[in-house]
């Protein structure tokens, strides 16, 4: 064949920086073995991209199916036309591209009888990319067709790359958006980033406020991961690693997203001038479609931080109210301290214990403060009586349940609502003799449960006008004595097994003393 004897076309070159790649797979499907061998001669030696090439023989249509069931990675197949029958290459055409659904193989038809299988009608009907006469093919015309066929490839493989890189990051994006804290929030984008794009699990999510005082800025990191672990909570820039604190900013003061050899960091900037910063590690230098990929993924991930952002305003801005109405009652109680605190503090770690949600556990937390709000409707002659309430006053001061769910129940917010509860529920007890609606066991409401014993444990330990902190061995025998009568079973087991912890509450979150004292 005249092919054998033709000049050779000159070799393409790997872009500068490129990492080998694994060879190109090339298929060969000829009931012929000269063909075999004569086109593995024409192409010793060829390179695309500094790869060279991976030769497969097949040398029927059925072995050709066999080959493609296998394979995932033939970057061409070359095949003939007639072989176990006159069109074997053509059924084998239809196999990969119909059954298999491979549209990135190139296909290219050759054949020695073109009278057989016109090529106007092959071209039409079949999904190929060329038909080629055997004696057409000569060394050169071989060589500049697998040049053309490798490059449409190598784009396809990036297309469909980039393609399979948005569906993880809008699938990444949308596990992201269901968080509900920042902390949260930034630690699922960790999560997501390092496996979007296979990069080192060392990463770092920081926000950057506006200072302004000095107009400048300050930062604070509220995730990471892998080495950066250690500073995770509310490090400042100046106590992290001297290189990563140099990289923050510069990028802070570029607003710009910077590459280096071994790391990506990321500035997406906020509406309040502020901005927030992910920096990545990666062992390997990222190419354009990761750069692609991770631009994607910041941008769709930024809108989310400003509405989880705000979010976490407006929930702080909740929480602050909670406090002021809850020490506003206590201040009218002259129940000096952080009572309400500690109460809410402990709530949180029983219904963990209990093993609620992290959402019911943190809306716990935050409403159980409210448990006395209706003390507010309870006049003074009573809440300040220094001695023992006669039984009209015992009457009125129960009031203060309903009183309190009255004050709430207006709301349609699940804070006010659970506050609501709780305040109507705090004082039933487990067997059925509490107030104000003499509720037993199950039906009384989880929350009011959890704060009634948060809130008798605390006051116990607490001063009050008519009586001085008792100690913790008799804090605990008193619980102990109510376990099933005036509290849920399970839940005093879970306070007197982990009693350390709720007594330390009292040393973090100690009371003020009283004035003139």
């Amino acid at each position: 064949m005249d092919m054998l004897f033709a000049d050779e076309a000159p070799t393409e070159s790997a872009p500068s920086g490129r990492q080998p790649q694994k060879p190109w797979c090339i298929l060969l499907v000829d009931d012929d073995t000269e063909v075999h061998a004569v086109t593995r001669l024409a192409l010793k030696g060829f390179e695309f991209q500094g790869c060279g090439l991976e030769l497969l023989s097949a040398y029927s249509g059925s072995e050709g199916r066999a080959v493609f069931d296998s394979r995932d990675d033939i970057a061409m197949a070359i095949v003939d036309v007639v072989m176990e029958n006159d069109h074997a290459g053509l059924d084998l055409v239809r196999y990969v591209r119909n059954t298999l659904e491979n549209q990135r193989t190139r296909l290219v038809m050759r054949t020695g009888q073109p009278g057989q299988a016109p090529e106007d009608r092959v071209i039409r009907e079949y999904d190929i990319d060329d038909y080629k006469e055997k004696t057409d093919l000569t060394i050169q015309k071989l060589r500049t067709l697998l040049y053309s066929k490798l490059r449409a490839y190598r784009d396809l493989c990036v297309i469909e790359s980039q393609r399979d890189g948005l569906t993880r990051v809008l699938q990444a994006t949308a596990q992201v958006q269901n968080a509900e804290s920042l902390t949260v929030f930034a630690s699922a984008v960790l999560s997501q980033l390092t496996s979007l794009l296979h990069l080192d699990r060392s990463a770092l999510y920081c926000i950057v406020l506006p200072n302004k005082e000095n107009g400048g800025h300050e930062g604070k990191t509220i995730a990471a991961t892998g080495e950066f672990v250690q500073y995770s909570n509310d490090m400042q820039y100046a106590d992290l690693p001297p290189v990563v604190s140099q990289r923050f900013a510069e990028v802070i003061e570029k607003k710009a997203a910077q590459h280096y050899d071994d790391a990506y960091v990321v500035y997406t900037p906020a509406k309040d001038g502020g901005g927030n910063v992910l920096y990545l590690n990666h062992a390997r230098v990222l190419n354009k479609t990761d750069r692609q990929l991770l631009e994607i993924y910041t941008q769709s991930v930024a809108i989310t931080f400003e509405n989880i952002n705000l979010q976490d305003d407006l929930l702080e801005t909740q929480k602050e109210l909670v406090y002021t109405l809850a020490d506003a009652v206590e201040a009218r109680s002259k129940e000096t301290g952080a009572h309400v605190k500690r109460v809410a503090l402990s709530c949180e770690i029983l219904a963990r214990l209990y093993g609620l949600p992290e959402a019911q556990v943190m809306l716990l937390k935050t409403a159980s403060p409210l448990h006395d709000i209706g003390k507010v409707a309870i006049p003074d002659a009573i809440l300040h009586k220094a001695g023992k309430l006669d039984a009209a006053e015992w009457a009125f001061m129960q009031k203060h349940a309903q009183f309190g769910l009255e004050i709430l129940q207006r709301s349609k917010r699940p804070l006010m609502k659970m506050g609501a509860e709780i305040a109507l529920s705090h004082h039933e007890r487990w067997d059925g003799t509490g107030y104000p609606k003499g509720l037993a066991g199950e039906a009384i409401p989880l929350s009011g449960r959890i704060t009634a014993l948060a809130d008798v444990f605390d006051a116990l330990g607490s001063r009050r006008s008519y009586k001085e902190p008792w100690s913790e061995d008799r804090i605990a025998d008193t619980i102990r004595e109510g376990r099933g009568t005036h509290f849920q079973p399970e839940l005093v087991d879970l306070l007197l097994n982990n009693l350390s912890t709720f007594s330390a509450l009292r040393l973090q979150y100690p009371d003020e003393p009283e004035q003139g004292t």
